[in-house]
């Protein structure tokens, strides 16, 4: 048990790491849009090559409900949340008035989005060990090689809202937070039952769905073309991670 929790902690790490990599260094409004561009088409290859396979495969009846209500649920907190949106963005803690390129609404409803996949990481790194040591690990490193661009990709959603620097590390940090509730809960309980899983990866699918087809990739049409060539780039990156991880028996 204490040797999964350690791993899980590990993989959870990843999620921060990502996020530092984004707010280190002081970006322009260009280059935010550029980087923005990058995490859109990363979650967009997520959805659409990785996760939405993987639930039809699992649930080829049930899963497209599941996700019309990952979907719907997000639309509903982005149009009944009580979030102001912002109008300008500080750069990284220094105000330039800048035009934000997403509201906060749209920032926080993708982060509940990727707080519940966030959630199914340590769930399903937990839950791997339960079944073996060998099957654990294997997991862990597969589920880990996504994470650095999973916490990318929300800093850089955050950022794109306007706010500031250390926000943006904060939600790659809750994302970190969530990865272990859902690992500890998993060790404590014993190995969550399968239907169960697969039911919320489902909806999982629905929400990254959302984040990345109604949420940032209406922003990405409207920019520059080197904002829309990173979004090619950003899937490119995720196609590339999936490929590697199926070459070595990891997925």
């Amino acid at each position: 048990m204490w040797f999964a929790l350690i791993l899980c902690t590990i993989a959870a790490f990843a999620d921060v790491i990502g996020g530092a990599v984004t707010v280190v260094k002081r970006l322009s409004p260009e280059q935010t849009m550029m980087v923005t561009g990058l995490g859109a088409g990363f979650l967009l290859g997520a959805t659409v090559l990785d996760r939405l396979p993987d639930s039809l495969s699992e649930l080829p009846t049930a899963a497209p409900l599941y996700i019309v209500i990952g979907y719907l649920v997000l639309l509903i907190l982005e149009r009944y949340s009580l979030r102001p949106a912002q109008s300008h963005f500080a750069s990284h803690g220094v105000t330039h008035h800048h035009p934000a390129l997403l509201s906060s609404k749209a920032a926080f409803v993708s982060f509940v989005g990727l707080l519940l996949h966030t959630f199914m990481d340590g769930v399903i790194i937990a839950g791997a060990f339960t079944m073996s040591r060998a099957t654990g690990v294997l997991i862990f490193v597969a589920i880990t090689m996504h994470k650095i661009p999973e916490g990318f990709s929300m800093a850089t959603i955050t950022l794109a809202s306007g706010t500031s620097r250390t926000k943006a590390l904060l939600t790659s940090a809750g994302l970190a937070v969530s990865t272990l509730i859902g690992a500890v809960i998993t060790l404590e309980v014993g190995n969550i039952d399968a239907g169960v899983v697969k039911i919320l990866m489902a909806l999982a699918t629905g929400t990254f769905l959302y984040v990345s087809m109604t949420d940032l990739m209406p922003v990405v049409k409207g920019q520059n073309k080197g904002t829309v060539f990173a979004t090619v780039i950003g899937v490119g990156v995720f196609y590339v991670s999936l490929l590697l991880i199926k070459h070595v028996g990891l997925s």
